[in-house]
């Protein structure tokens, strides 16, 4: 599923160039059998994609990649234990949370709890139960971000040896036989407005992004800005409301990692996941 959002140019700077964003999320929901019941015979893995890791020993990046998503980088703004003494309704009062991001130096922790905060608050607005903190769900989501960055892909199934799938990527952080799924999203780092026309760092003769020639610099998103914009996205897909809605799942964490997009002027990015399951 993609969706595409794009800047119109107008006729007020012939020079201004088009500019297409194309913002593609997805969606994966999968069931490990019931343990109580008589097993059913195992899918055969699909084969993974032929993009592999270049000039790396696989099983190298094998390594090296369930290593990352087990250990969460260091933060000294957001702890695990800071889960306990916020809720979705306290959370955006917290004054790093409104701070703009720096690219150079991300407070991973800190934007996954965002993404976590605001996504527990559309559930609690609609009648539903807040999702209860899974750090193992944090540690399968960030590693499959990390990935996704590290290798150039964008999907559910892994390049990487070991982590093709969501059930193989919750097997390696100690999550089995649960009920699962996965939402997974790229999105801009700074705070654009759909369907205006931008100058690029090119035209602006310096490294950012404006509505008119060489004005102010179009900013980088807050931690609380950039989660409520990437739900909001989630939430207007269907299949990804869905998930995020769903009952029968008690317990999330999210997982993000930047990147520059060398296909469009280094333009900040990030790609985010989601993990939901039904037990810890």
């Amino acid at each position: 599923m993609k969706f595409f959002a794009h800047l119109k140019l107008t006729n007020i700077q012939w020079k201004c160039l088009p500019l297409i964003f194309v913002l593609s999320i997805f969606t994966f929901v999968c069931k490990t059998p019931d343990v109580k019941k008589t097993p059913v015979v195992e899918v055969k893995k699909p084969e993974p994609v032929e993009k592999v890791v270049e000039a790396q020993d696989p099983n190298l990046a094998f390594l090296e990649s369930i290593e990352d998503g087990r250990e969460l980088p260091d933060s000294d703004k957001w702890k695990v234990e800071q889960y306990d003494a916020f809720t979705e309704d306290t959370f955006p009062s917290y004054a790093p949370a409104n701070a703009n991001i720096d690219f150079s130096k991300v407070d991973y922790p800190l934007l996954n709890a965002a993404i976590f905060y605001v996504t527990s608050k559309e559930r609690k607005s609609l009648g539903l139960r807040p999702f209860k903190y899974s750090e193992k769900c944090e540690q399968a989501a960030f590693g499959h971000a990390q990935d996704m960055v590290t290798y150039d892909f964008f999907s559910h199934t892994s390049t990487v040896n070991g982590k093709e799938t969501l059930r193989d990527r919750l097997d390696l952080v100690g999550i089995s036989d649960t009920y699962s799924a996965e939402n997974i999203i790229s999105s801009f780092g700074i705070q654009y407005q759909g369907g205006r026309a931008v100058f690029t760092p090119i035209q602006n003769g310096g490294p950012f992004f404006s509505y008119t020639k060489a004005g102010t610099p179009i900013p980088n998103h807050t931690y609380l800005s950039l989660a409520k914009s990437v739900v909001e996205t989630w939430f207007n897909s269907p299949s990804h409301r869905k998930n995020i809605l769903n009952p029968e799942f008690t317990y999330m964490g999210a997982g993000t990692y930047f990147y520059k997009d060398k296909k469009f002027y280094d333009i900040d990015k990030v790609k985010a996941v989601q993990v939901f399951t039904a037990k810890p």
